[in-house]
């Protein structure tokens, strides 16, 4: 039997989405109603599962925070992979809408399922409804939006759809060690022209000596190498010096840095990107959290543009010019 998912309204699919949420939720695990009615429904987006026959077995939400809920699917279509597509719209419905993560409740017998779907548990389980849930959490490919003042196109990118590209290779990095290694690793693609944007160059990470080894390598490996790092704030690299920053002043004719104004308002990714292929991107720069492809044009293009926009409203930053290293 072919089931069809469709992103719905709330006002006009109420009922079938209220009857899949009834059997599964309210008299199959017996979640109070007064909880399952929690009054949100109208600000999320639902998806609803229909057979040919316009008969509804399977539901979810998003909110607008990015908590995708209300996953239920009847159980004569439990197994099928329905309950993956349903997640599946939900995903890219938060990726259309530019959001960076989604997160959900998971009754734990369920946080299987959401792994394979590359969710990550965050925190500790805890009760809800009187049942066990384990909260996750999912990074998404960072959809940059430019900076005011910087037009975001419409790309194109022909070498992306050349049958020899090479595929996307979209990884995740969780923790100080896993993006320190993931980051290493990413800066052994770099050729020709390599930029950072760290608002404070981030010590764990940006004064690591093998972080600072590679970027060596990168800067010596050609006449031509070119390094740009932009930072936001050069208070944590004044008072407690910086590998990168020595660096830069021996190789001064291949790294450069600058601070960006205080005027420009400023997102809070921190990224690498380079010769306008790959990128490395922590969607906050306060949580060692990131992805990373070593071929994904597109996006690599937007982040270029969104340096490009903070270097041209950049200036060399005197602290840095006196610090003693």
């Amino acid at each position: 039997m072919n089931v069809h998912v469709t992103p719905v309204d709330w006002h006009s699919h109420r009922e079938p989405l209220q009857h899949v949420r009834t059997l599964v939720f309210i008299e199959e695990q017996g979640v109070p109603r007064d909880i399952e009615w929690d009054g949100e429904d109208e600000r999320c987006s639902h998806f609803l599962a229909l057979t040919e026959a316009g008969q509804p077995v399977g539901c979810a939400r998003l909110m607008p925070s990015g908590q995708i809920g209300r996953m239920a699917v009847l159980p004569d279509h439990r197994g099928t992979g329905l309950g993956r597509r349903l997640l599946d719209a939900a995903i890219d419905e938060a990726k259309g809408r530019g959001l960076t993560r989604v997160h959900l409740h998971a009754q734990v017998d369920a946080v299987g399922f959401y792994r394979k779907a590359g969710f990550l548990p965050e925190g500790g389980e805890f009760m809800e409804a009187g049942i066990r849930h384990q909260g996750m959490t999912l990074a998404l490919p960072i959809p940059f939006e430019a900076p005011p003042g910087v037009a975001r196109p419409v790309v194109r990118d022909e070498t992306s759809e050349r049958d020899d590209a090479p595929p996307s290779r979209l990884s995740r990095h969780h923790g100080e060690a896993d993006c320190l290694a993931g980051l290493v690793e990413a800066l052994a693609h770099p050729r020709r022209h390599l930029v950072i944007l760290s608002h404070l160059l981030d010590h764990t990470l940006f004064d690591a000596p093998e972080l600072v080894d590679a970027i060596s390598r990168f800067a010596r490996s050609s006449p031509s190498a070119d390094v740009r790092i932009l930072i936001r704030d050069s208070s944590a690299i004044v008072s407690r010096g910086h590998r990168l920053v020595e660096l830069s002043r021996r190789l001064d004719s291949h790294i450069s840095i600058a601070r960006i104004g205080d005027e420009v308002p400023v997102n809070d990714e921190s990224f690498v990107t380079w010769d306008g292929l790959g990128f490395f991107v922590l969607p906050d720069f306060r949580d060692y959290t990131a992805l990373a492809d070593p071929y994904d044009p597109v996006q690599a293009k937007h982040l270029q543009e969104a340096f490009d926009y903070y270097w041209s409203r950049s200036a060399p930053d005197p602290e840095l010019r006196t610090l003693s290293l």
